[in-house]
């Protein structure tokens, strides 16, 4: 199911993409409701490049998919169009049927926190239409690669943790 990547495999994913006109509002700014699928999508192409994960093709295999239980979103900063953006993320907790995924926006030079997302992803059998519980191969990649350094308990703490990495110097 997983496809043998370098080792030790990264962490904290990252990727760069371009704000898009059609996401925009008529202020130029990315709309709300966009963040959640820039970084949905960052993490479906940065998984599937640095562990070899293809969650489509694990879900036509399998019938075994991960489901958004729960977002949790803060917007910082605006998104503008034709903008650069950097898209970090990285799972900072994982148990047997869920995994907690923080996604971070930045601008391209990683100076300014634009958004930042947690999102608990739960997961299921759809054939069966229930939790289902991660195989024992599953479980040694989250393991490995699963945010190793104290993280809040809380998502407002942790993003005053954040704006503090990520504040100005003068």
């Amino acid at each position: 199911m997983i496809k043998e990547t370098t080792s030790p495999r990264p962490v904290l994913l990252e990727s760069q993409t371009r704000i898009r006109f059609d996401h925009c509002d008529p202020f130029g700014h990315l709309n709300n409701s966009a963040f959640l699928n820039y970084f949905q999508n960052a993490r479906e192409d940065q998984v599937e490049e640095a562990y070899g994960l293809d969650i489509h093709a694990f879900f036509r295999k399998t019938g075994r998919a991960w489901v958004v239980g729960q977002n949790q979103i803060v917007y910082l900063q605006p998104a503008v169009v034709r903008e650069l953006v950097t898209i970090q993320t990285s799972i900072i907790r994982v148990t047997d049927t869920s995994m907690l995924v923080e996604h971070v926006m930045l601008d391209e030079k990683k100076e300014k926190l634009k958004a930042v997302l947690w999102t608990k992803f739960v997961y299921i059998d759809v054939r069966k239409t229930a939790r289902a519980t991660h195989e024992p191969e599953l479980m040694q990649l989250f393991e490995e690669v699963v945010y190793k350094e104290e993280t809040p308990d809380l998502f407002e703490d942790r993003v005053k943790q954040l704006r503090a990495q990520h504040q100005p110097v003068a």
